[in-house]
């Protein structure tokens, strides 16, 4: 950890530094915190820092000017302060910034900790408020911390851009038995099932537009089905374990929103261990998408149903 960080963040947080001149006195101090607090630890990512940065007039009798707003870090990323300087302050009032920032890894997080002058973990960043005779500083950390390696896969999974072109694939999964998709049907051939996957959330095969609930059923129908494929072909669980029997009583349903829900958690699982090695004596053939999409017949229509409230 950097001493003069630590420096700035428990004691110059509230201090401004000036003298008086011959125009007048002037005295202003700045506060900033980074998701309300003078410390945070990012150790998921994207991290998302939203920063806060106050100026205030400390001066007894007289406004002051804040002459710029200025932070040594987040400038480059396209901060700035607001209201634009220079801006007077009245006696006792103070005026409030904000700038999100989003840290997408922690190998972006260690190279803005680099970007402050000191090669560690921390991003302690200087934000600056000058007036006429001097300036006040202040500083917010963001602690980088390595997050832990993601849970080993003990089996594999595939996505939906798999199956729809991996015909012997989908094959096999349907050479299981049908595929129940709740009102959406219960597949049990391959043009179906090509047709689920390649078939458009938006609209039927005639450009007729799906209704909101339709297209809602469409989307988590896709992964349902990877999700059935990726159990099993691959013996892959869900977490929790009843995340494909969910989705397939929700799709019987009405309710928008659970199933809405459901659709980024299919999706999840579906992508969660796409990197692992297939099973020995899997053979997933050759991705053929011209011949694949050729043969997909979209077996939904109109439900005639809406969105329960």
């Amino acid at each position: 950890m950097k001493a003069w960080g630590r420096f700035w963040a428990g004691t110059v947080l509230c201090c401004g530094f000036g003298w008086a001149s011959a125009a007048g006195a002037h005295e202003l101090t700045c506060e900033k915190k980074v998701n309300e607090a003078p410390v945070v630890v990012a150790s998921t990512f994207p991290f998302l820092a939203n920063y806060s940065f106050k100026v205030t007039n400390v001066h007894p009798t007289l406004p002051s000017i804040l002459l710029s707003a200025t932070d040594s870090i987040l400038t480059s990323e396209g901060f700035e302060f607001i209201p634009a300087p220079p801006v007077s302050i009245p006696v006792g009032g103070s005026l409030t910034s904000s700038f999100p920032l989003t840290i997408e890894s922690f190998s972006d997080c260690k190279l803005l900790a680099i970007l402050d002058g000191t090669d560690d973990l921390s991003i302690d960043n200087v934000f600056t408020a000058t007036f006429e005779g001097g300036a006040a500083i202040c500083s917010a950390r963001v602690v980088c911390e390595q997050p832990p390696p993601p849970p080993e896969c003990s089996h594999a999974t595939r996505t939906l851009g798999f199956y729809k072109t991996h015909i012997p694939a989908l094959e096999q999964c349907l050479a299981l038995g049908p595929i129940p998709l709740g009102a959406i049907g219960t597949i049990t051939t391959l043009p179906s099932a090509e047709g689920i996957l390649w078939g458009d959330p938006a609209k039927y095969p005639d450009d007729t537009p799906r209704s909101q609930l339709d297209r809602l059923r469409f989307l988590l129908a896709r992964q349902t089905l990877v999700a059935t494929c990726n159990q099993r072909l691959f013996g892959a669980t869900p977490t929790p374990p009843t995340l494909i029997t969910a989705a397939v009583s929700a799709l019987s349903g009405t309710d928008c929103a659970t199933i809405s829900a459901l659709v980024p958690q299919v999706d999840a699982f579906n992508n969660s261990c796409d990197a692992a090695p297939f099973p020995p004596g899997f053979v997933p053939g050759p991705a053929t998408p011209q011949l694949a999409e050729s043969i997909a017949v979209d077996p939904t229509s109109a439900s005639g149903q809406t969105c329960s409230p």
